[in-house]
C-alpha cells in the first residue's frame, strides 16, 4: 500500500514536471516569437529610415541641379542684357527691358538680330490642340514674336491677340489661326489702341471670331462657374505678379489648390497654380470667353 502511494506521487511529480517543462518551452517559444517580431520591426523601421533618407537625397540632388541651372540662365541672361543695354541701334531698349524683367526671354532678344528669318514665316499649331487642353502660347515665340503689333511686337506687347489665340484654338480647334493672325485682326478691327489692346477686344472682337465673350465680376464662384460651362476666363492684370504696367492671363481651370493660369509671357507662371485672394488683388477686369 506505501508502495503504490510513493508510485501514484512520483508520478504525479513526473506529470507536473512535464508540465512545468512545457510551459517553460511554451514561453521560450512565445519569447523567440516576439524577439523575432521585434527585429522585424527594427529592420522594417530601418529600411523606412534609410528610403527616406535616400529619396531625400535624390530630391536635394536634383533641387541643388535645378537651382544651379536657374543660376547658370540667370547669368547668361544678365550677361546678355549688359551686352545689349548700351546698344539701341541694334537692340530696341524694350527688348532689353524685357529681357531684364524676364531672364524666360533670352533666346528671343538674342535672336533678335536674325529677325528677318521668323518674320511672316510659316507657322504650324496643329501639334498645339491636344484634346481638351488649352494650348499654352509664348507672345515671344519666334514665330511671330519679332511681327509687329501697333508700334511694337508681339512679343513685347502682344499679350492680347496671345490670350485669345489660346481661347479660340481651345474653342475651334482651327490650327490656321495664331498669335501673328490674331495681332492683324486686333489691329485691322480697331482693337489695338496706344494703351495695348482695348477691353471691346473680349466681347465684340470675340464676336466676330465666332466666340462669345461676357464680362464676369470678380467672384470666386463666377469665375469657376465659367470653367464649368467649358469657357476660359481672360484677366486684366494690374502691376504684381505678372507685371509692371499692365498685362492679359488666362485662366484655364482650377481644383482645391486655386487656379491654373496660362500666362503668355511667362511659362513658370504657368507651371504653378494661384489662389483667389492672390489673383484677386491684382485684377483689374475679367471676362468669360466661351464657344459660341
Amino acid at each position: 500500500m506505501l508502495a503504490q502511494k510513493n508510485e501514484l506521487q512520483l508520478i504525479c511529480l513526473e506529470r507536473e514536471g512535464c508540465a512545468h517543462l512545457k510551459m517553460e518551452r511554451k514561453a521560450s517559444i512565445k519569447s523567440r516569437r516576439r524577439k523575432r517580431r521585434i527585429r522585424r520591426r527594427i529592420c522594417f523601421g530601418l529600411m523606412v529610415i534609410c528610403m527616406a533618407l535616400l529619396a531625400s537625397a535624390c530630391l536635394k540632388l536634383n533641387w541643388f541641379a535645378n537651382l544651379q541651372a536657374a543660376g547658370a540662365d540667370e547669368g547668361q541672361a544678365k550677361r546678355l542684357w549688359e551686352e545689349i543695354a548700351g546698344k539701341e541701334d541694334e537692340y530696341p531698349a524694350e527688348l532689353a527691358e524685357l529681357l531684364e524683367q524676364n531672364e524666360e526671354t533670352q533666346d528671343f532678344v538674342e535672336d533678335y538680330p536674325e529677325r528677318r528669318s521668323y518674320i511672316g514665316g510659316a507657322i504650324d499649331l496643329s501639334g498645339e490642340i491636344r484634346g481638351d487642353d488649352v494650348p499654352l502660347l509664348m507672345q515671344w515665340d519666334k514665330r511671330w514674336g519679332y511681327d509687329l503689333y501697333g508700334d511694337s511686337m508681339i512679343g513685347i506687347a502682344g499679350c492680347g491677340p496671345t490670350c485669345m489665340t489660346m481661347a479660340y484654338l481651345y474653342h475651334t480647334k482651327d490650327a490656321e489661326m495664331n498669335p501673328r493672325k490674331m495681332a492683324e485682326f486686333a489691329q485691322d478691327g480697331g482693337y489695338h489702341t496706344t494703351e495695348g489692346t482695348s477691353w471691346d477686344f473680349w466681347i465684340t472682337g470675340a464676336l466676330e471670331l465666332g466666340l462669345y465673350g461676357e464680362q464676369i465680376s470678380l467672384n470666386e464662384n463666377t469665375m469657376k462657374s465659367v470653367l464649368d460651362c467649358g469657357g476660359v476666363v481672360v484677366c486684366s492684370m494690374a502691376p504684381g505678379d505678372f507685371t509692371t504696367k499692365g498685362h492679359f492671363i488666362l485662366l484655364r481651370g482650377y481644383d482645391e489648390n486655386g487656379f491654373f493660369v496660362n500666362d503668355p509671357n511667362r511659362k513658370s507662371n504657368s507651371e504653378k497654380q494661384w489662389d483667389f485672394e492672390t489673383l484677386s488683388s491684382q485684377i483689374k477686369n475679367l471676362w468669360g470667353i466661351y464657344k459660341a
